[in-house]
């Protein structure tokens, strides 16, 4: 069997997150965060979870994970829609998850948390995390984004990420598509109101079938 051909994906991305402004000019009277990208997964017909939220769809194989330990390296915090929240919370702070990915799990439970939510009361209990209504995204990245070294994440939350998408929150989209078609299920970015156009950056190829995709939204609509 020929050998796998030489991943250069970290190089191409290198160059691509370069390119990103740190600070766009007109931040100046509203300060941001440095940088902020949003990742999601989504099977080949653009859903994020099956019609009853199942995500047994995921291909998480070793390639994946040691990717994704670089990326949650560049976060500084992380922002989530209240579901997600509420998954990650029940995962990763299970013996499984500590046994099997402790470095993960350490990560997930001791970096900053910002829940998107109009009902903190119920949240489940989680180091670090705090909470926002969501009426004023700007400056809650603002100051998040201010008080961590490192990027500012959103892990899934397919709606907050539309929100944000649309008030031109959102320096960077990574979307992971899996080679699958669930035919039915929840869809990537429904509650976006408008069309976005967006700028392409690299491709990433994963030995699974599994392929990241990258774009630069606009900013400041």
């Amino acid at each position: 069997m020929d050998p796998a051909p030489p991943n250069t994906a970290g190089e191409d991305y290198r160059a691509f997150a370069e390119s990103l402004p740190a600070q766009h000019p007109d931040d100046a009277a509203q300060p941001r965060a440095r940088h902020v990208f949003a990742f999601l997964f989504s099977s080949l017909d653009g859903c994020f979870e099956g019609p009853d939220h199942e995500l047994d769809w995921a291909l998480n194989d070793a390639e994946f994970f040691a990717w994704n330990r670089n990326q949650y390296r560049q976060v500084g915090a992380l922002v989530l829609g209240r579901r997600t929240y509420e998954h990650f919370a029940e995962f990763w702070t299970s013996p499984s998850a500590r046994e099997n990915m402790p470095d993960v799990a350490t990560f997930m439970t001791s970096v900053p948390k910002l829940v998107v939510t109009r009902d903190p009361a119920s949240l489940p209990s989680w180091t670090g995390t705090r909470h926002s209504d969501g009426r004023d995204l700007p400056s809650d990245l603002a100051r998040l984004g201010a008080e961590v070294t490192g990027d500012v994440a959103v892990f899934g939350s397919s709606d907050l990420t539309s929100s944000l998408l649309e008030q031109g929150l959102v320096d960077e989209l990574r979307i992971l598509v899996h080679p699958v078609l669930l035919g039915r299920g929840n869809r990537l970015f429904t509650t976006l109101p408008q069309r976005i156009e967006l700028q392409a950056g690299p491709t990433t190829a994963f030995r699974s079938g599994n392929v990241l995709l990258t774009y630069r939204p606009p900013r400041d609509p």
